[in-house]
């Protein structure tokens, strides 16, 4: 017989779940406030000059990440650090590195404009 260790995925979804659920429900809420008020809810819209390529910054932090886990595991086999510590930590850095690189992109195209 099975241990209890099969409702770990289980309850971790659901968990998910129900918090989006929540959040969706208080923002709900909090906008329907607003409205009565008489206030405007475009305030809630996200669009923003900050993030005007997400595509290039998530396309980035994804090539970092992965980058930083080859170079993790390239470390870990020879045996300079511990394995979780050097996949962790050059995932880390690389995928830090890929944000920095995006930034300056983003910069250098918005001087563009």
């Amino acid at each position: 017989m099975q241990g209890p260790e099969f409702l770990i995925p289980i309850v971790f979804f659901i968990s998910i779940a129900v918090v989006a659920i929540i959040i969706r429900k208080f923002q709900n809420d909090e906008r329907l406030a607003l409205i009565e008020k008489g206030g405007d809810a475009n305030i809630f819209n996200r669009t923003s000059k900050g993030n005007s390529y997400p595509a290039l910054r998530y396309g980035l932090l994804l090539i970092g990440a992965g980058i930083g886990i080859l170079v993790g595991n390239l470390v870990a086999e020879s045996r300079i650090i511990d394995d979780e510590a050097a996949v962790f930590s050059c995932l880390m850095i690389f995928g830090g590195i890929g944000l920095f690189a995006s930034y300056f992109i983003e910069r250098k195209e918005a001087a563009k404009d």
